[in-house]
């Protein structure tokens, strides 16, 4: 079956419908108040599904098809592959058809186990920038279960935030270090210009500066050092910004998104730094980073790769320009309209991300459900 010949195509498909309905009922129950059976703490749902849910299914899909070329070996396909996409989807629904909340936090656990095997063989004997890729699963795995503490012990919530913030710093290195091969390498491809000068200390620091982070937003959450650390980032990070831009790249869509989701990532380093100074309200780094870097980078690099990979030319349609810009909006909306807004401002950005999501079904469902039109395989 075509729609399990690769990773990317059932979890990119799966990361468009299932962004848009969870964001859909998030907004919903926000608005109405409405519980769902296995949801104790809608606040919490909200932030798992989105960072282990819609994005774990991002990194699911790219890793599944992204390691093949990296080390030229097999990942799962055909019936393991189906398997692990069902395991996905059965997570996402347990808590909302079954008070039985121990089946959710066992069901989702087991989907990131599976992923971790699927790429183990593939990546346990590859080059150590690659294998690097193994340790994060495995993180983001320990950092899902912790997101899980405040239904395995409510009377402890801490856990279950240090969970959400560990699976978010995560996701930032899986995001950052994806972002600095593939953005410079499409820009290049996309411009058809020649290969930029590469600058050895800067990709050599990163992985330091990214491990700092790490360490400190996890043990000195809310103080000097951790805002510290982002602020040397996101300077760190600037001159990747001045270093790929090229004023061509306003004419492919699937280029500036890409870079200008950079940007956000950059932006809410600076933003979380200021907010761990007290300086401004906490959720402006993290949605910042969520909706404006994960957000538009994650539907930028799925359309891209989903074109590349599925034998199409390079060029997105009409509607998925569209999309990019809507969900650029929504991270405008979310991050600097918020406090004046409130609630109305939530619904603007749920909306305008759920009808992002939904334009990325409408164009690629087709293509991820069809083989390839020059029949190779993939």
């Amino acid at each position: 079956m075509t729609l399990f010949s690769l990773g990317f195509r059932p979890f990119f498909l799966l990361a468009g419908v299932g962004g848009f309905t969870m964001m859909l009922l998030w907004i919903l129950t926000l608005s109405t108040g409405y519980n769902w059976p296995g949801v104790s703490n809608i606040i919490a749902w909200h932030r798992h599904e989105m960072l282990f849910g819609y994005t774990g299914a991002v990194i699911a899909g790219f890793l599944l098809t992204a390691v093949r070329n990296w080390t030229g070996k097999m990942t799962p396909d055909g019936k393991p592959l189906a398997a692990l996409t069902i395991i996905w989807v059965a997570a996402r629904l347990v808590p909302l058809v079954s008070e039985q909340q121990l089946i959710y936090v066992a069901v989702d656990l087991l989907f990131w186990v599976g992923l971790f095997i699927s790429l183990w063989n593939a990546l346990i004997n590859a080059a150590v920038r690659n294998r690097a890729f193994l340790v994060l699963v495995g993180l983001l795995g320990t950092a899902a279960a912790l997101s899980h503490w405040s239904i395995l012990n409510p009377d402890n919530q801490h856990l279950s935030y240090v969970g959400a913030y560990l699976g978010l710093d995560i996701i930032l290195i899986i995001m950052l270090v994806m972002a600095g091969r593939v953005v410079p390498f499409f820009i290049q491809r996309g411009l058809q210009k020649t290969e930029q000068n590469r600058i050895p200390w800067l990709e050599k620091g990163l992985p330091l500066l990214l491990f700092i982070m790490l360490i400190s937003n996890l043990f000195f959450a809310n103080s000097f050092w951790p805002a510290l650390i982002n602020f040397i980032l996101g300077c760190w990070l600037l001159p990747n910004l001045w270093r790929w831009f090229d004023k061509g790249i306003w004419r492919n869509a699937l280029l500036w998104s890409l870079y200008l989701a950079y940007a956000w990532l950059v932006l809410g380093l600076f933003l979380r730094g200021f907010s761990q100074l007290g300086w401004v309200s906490p959720y402006l780094g993290v949605h910042a980073l969520t909706v404006g870097g994960i957000g538009l980078l994650t539907l930028s690099m799925m359309s891209r790769v989903a074109l590349g990979h599925t034998g199409r030319k390079l060029k997105p349609a009409k509607l998925t320009v569209l999309a990019l810009v809507l969900m650029l909006l929504a991270a405008v909306v979310r991050v600097f309209f918020a406090d004046t807004l409130g609630l109305l401002a939530y619904q603007v950005s749920a909306g305008l991300w759920m009808l992002a999501l939904l334009l990325f079904v409408f164009v690629y469902a087709p293509l991820l459900i069809k083989p390839r039109p020059d029949g190779k395989p993939g």
